[in-house]
């Protein structure tokens, strides 16, 4: 039995991961945009938290609870104050608005977090049947369930479409990585393809590897998958705007 195990650390150390990537994009931004200004971390991080939730700084167009809190901080002296506050407003910002993360957020938790089970898997499946059913057959699941609860919870197809095509994107990028990753490490220890559990006629770990992600194995993937986010988010609009039969 395949056993894909997603945990809620696994998660945690996704969403800290995300932030942290934001933030340091922000970063690079701001020293594009203004060299004479210098954000702190705190800043930084509540900044980022804000963009993630689909919020804005005080400086955007659609000002929201997180311009807020961006505005409150301003007037918060003390390196650790400051963080305190903006680690504090982080936890609000994405406990209270759920309805607001954004598609990239959900699209990189969902492809670190199924990018780690896959490694935990594949880890503790070496020399068996290989991995490929599970990169194959899983991720459908997770698309289809994305697309169809985004465009279920905001009435939207576009919503839907956007979450699930982006998650998937994402997680093909994320597979990649691992099966290039495992398909040397399987070769190492048994010299067996982590695709599909068969001898893998290479020379080298490098070679294994590059079979492992062949052009042609992730054209497939991409195929199999795409399919699944689209359907996902049309039976998510259906299900919304179905109507009761009158009794």
């Amino acid at each position: 039995m395949l056993q894909v195990v997603v945990g809620g650390p696994v998660v945690t150390v996704c969403l800290a991961l995300a932030v942290l990537a934001v933030a340091a994009a922000r970063m690079r931004s701001a020293r594009h945009r203004d060299v004479r200004r210098h954000p702190d971390l705190a800043e930084t991080l509540l900044s980022a938290v804000a963009a993630l939730t689909d919020d804005r700084p005080p400086d955007g167009a659609d000002a929201g609870w997180g311009a807020a809190t961006c505005a409150e901080l301003a007037s918060v002296t003390g390196a650790r104050e400051r963080l305190s506050f903006a680690v504090g407003a982080s936890i609000a910002l994405i406990g209270a608005s759920p309805r607001r993360l954004g598609p990239g957020l959900v699209a990189v938790l969902t492809a670190l977090s199924f990018a780690a089970s896959l490694l935990a898997f594949s880890r503790a499946t070496v020399g068996e049947s290989g991995v490929g059913a599970v990169t194959v057959l899983v991720p459908p699941v997770l698309l289809f369930a994305i697309a169809f609860t985004a465009a279920w919870w905001h009435r939207s197809l576009r919503s839907g479409l956007e979450s699930g095509v982006l998650a998937g994107i994402a997680t093909w990028v994320a597979t990649a990585a691992v099966l290039g990753f495992e398909g040397a490490h399987w070769f190492q220890v048994t010299h067996l393809s982590v695709l599909d559990g068969e001898f893998l006629d290479a020379t080298s770990s490098r070679a294994a590897a590059f079979d492992a992600v062949h052009p042609v194995i992730l054209l497939v993937h991409l195929l199999v998958w795409l399919p699944w986010p689209v359907l996902g988010a049309i039976v998510g609009i259906l299900a919304r705007h179905r109507r009761p039969a009158p009794a």
